[in-house]
């Protein structure tokens, strides 16, 4: 199996892609189990031209090493680094206000035990394999469906004494801080940059983002530029010294239908869309107009809406398998990195990409690194947010942000919160 997937990737390498400048940008996925079964992970290796460099594990305030140890081990036994999402959420408690619990001391004994199982865990591998892990603490903060969501200086204090704690424990040398917001606010604040806990803690920008399709009445099918430009642009241009990373990304499938059970009260209009060509898109988008992207990992499950790409009945990974080959998306996911996105320089291609025009498109593509001992300049800095995707989308994303806003409490549970509980 894997000869011929070295095969395939190398033929259609040639093929497809031998335009294309190298980047580092890694490829991973959430998968069924959260990573309490590997049979889900080596489907998806199997199924996939490129292996995840990254699976995503969720996790609670209720929750420590006793679990996380197993499903941190079946990653790390994948070659994979886990993203650990720590969620400030106390299942005992569900509307405590974790986050400022964590800076007035009341979650001490239990961080000091979380810090220690850690240890433990990486304890028992020899030392040139200790793993390393990535920390997603209190994602998409900027909703209004999390308990820790609209809580901007209670997250950034909360964040800041975890990452004191580690610090303490000798542990941030092999943890990467992955701060993740979502693609639109649907807060009271409008501006994720309120989140933002301080270059000196903060490893990875993230945005998770869906293209919900027209299953709900306040969502319709949007294109990847539609669900990302706008947040990216401002995210990049206010931290341009930090790489990104897709945490959660996927698209509905045309053929999916309005659930009721997970407040869903859309239509059909979708029907004829496809996921398929939205994920060649997404694809080459990221290539030509998203260098800071870095990571990208597919919410690769069937659960509000049918996301994975290789479950029964999906669509999308003919494309995803054509657009990951590429040497583009061949990178190894660093814990640590500090990037700077320099000026692409076109490259003409004939693009496999449907055309809205005539004649040739420009795909553009190209990274530089800098490392923490080689500090950004001002030319660097302007370098890097000269090259920006177009902003659209915004009157979609708008609506979309108002619609959560006026959901029932139950139906805005169901939006997200329903996942704390399954």
């Amino acid at each position: 199996m894997k000869n011929k997937k070295l095969m395939l990737s190398v033929a259609l390498s040639c093929f497809m892609f031998s335009n294309y400048s190298h980047a580092d940008t890694s490829v991973g996925a959430y998968v069924n189990y959260d990573g309490w079964n590997v049979n889900t992970i080596d489907q998806f290796n199997a199924d996939t031209i490129r292996n995840a460099a990254t699976i995503n594990v969720f996790s609670s305030f209720s929750s420590d090493w006793n679990n996380l140890s197993v499903q941190a081990s079946n990653v790390v036994s994948r070659s994979a680094v886990p993203m650990i999402t720590w969620m400030p959420y106390n299942s005992a408690d569900p509307e405590s206000n974790v986050l400022a619990e964590i800076t007035q001391g009341q979650w001490d004994s239990y961080i000091a035990s979380w810090v220690e199982g850690l240890k433990s865990w990486r304890s028992t591998y020899a030392e040139a394999d200790k793993p390393s892990v990535l920390i997603r603490f209190g994602h998409e903060f900027n909703g209004n469906w999390y308990p820790w969501g609209n809580k901007p200086e209670d997250l950034k204090a909360a964040w800041r004494y975890l990452h004191a704690a580690f610090t303490e424990a000798g542990l941030n040398d092999v943890v990467g801080w992955v701060w993740c917001a979502n693609n639109v606010d649907v807060d009271s604040y409008n501006n994720v940059m309120a989140y933002y806990p301080g270059d000196d803690v903060v490893d990875w920008l993230s945005l998770d983002g869906y293209n919900w399709g027209s299953n709900y009445s306040f969502t319709h099918w949007k294109s990847f530029d539609e669900t990302f430009s706008q947040q990216y642009v401002k995210m990049v241009s206010a931290v341009p010294n930090k790489p990104m990373m897709l945490a959660e990304v996927s698209s509905a499938e045309p053929n999916d239908l309005p659930d009721p059970s997970w407040g869903q009260d859309g239509d059909d209009a979708d029907a004829l869309e496809s996921k398929s060509d939205w994920t060649t898109d997404m694809m080459q988008s990221i290539q030509s107009n998203y260098p800071a992207i870095q990571s990208i990992v597919w919410f690769n499950t069937n659960k509000e809406l049918n996301w994975a790409l290789n479950e029964t009945g999906n669509t999308g990974l003919a494309a995803y398998n054509t657009s990951v080959v590429s040497d583009y998306f061949g990178g190894v996911l660093p814990i640590k990195s500090t990037t700077v996105v320099t000026e692409p320089t076109p490259v003409e291609t004939e693009s496999t990409k449907p055309s809205r025009g005539k004649g040739k498109q420009k795909h553009t593509a190209s990274k530089t690194t800098l490392t923490s001992e080689s500090p950004m300049t001002g030319l660097d800095k302007a370098m890097m947010v000269s090259h920006m995707p177009a902003v659209v989308g915004e009157r979609l994303l708008a609506k979309e942000a108002e619609g959560l806003r006026n959901m029932s409490k139950e139906n805005l549970t169901a939006w997200r919160l329903k996942r704390l509980e399954d």
